[in-house]
């Protein structure tokens, strides 16, 4: 459906576009509630976000670089950030 909607959308044809967009939206809203029929949002929040997770595939991904830590990181910003050769200008009378 989307395929076709962007042929008709590159055709010119918004019209039927337009018309196919709301049946697309339609399903997709259909899809979710169906997904999400079964949780109590008041009561159980942690299902509620669990399920929001997996339908826009969200996961708890953290990517690990190996050797690099925080602490790592904080030392090279302070080191790139640092002028060894500052010198202070001199007060102006």
């Amino acid at each position: 459906m989307l395929r076709r909607k962007n042929r008709l959308m590159r055709a010119g044809r918004v019209e039927k576009a337009g018309a196919l967009a709301v049946q697309i939206g339609k399903k997709i809203s259909a899809q979710c509630r169906g997904l999400l029929q079964g949780i109590n949002a008041r009561t159980d929040a942690k299902a509620l976000w669990s399920a929001v997770r997996h339908l826009t595939n969200r996961g708890k991904v953290e990517p690990a670089v190996d050797g690099i830590t925080a602490q790592s990181l904080n030392n090279h910003h302070a080191a790139v950030s640092t002028d060894q050769h500052y010198v202070k200008p001199r007060r102006r009378r």
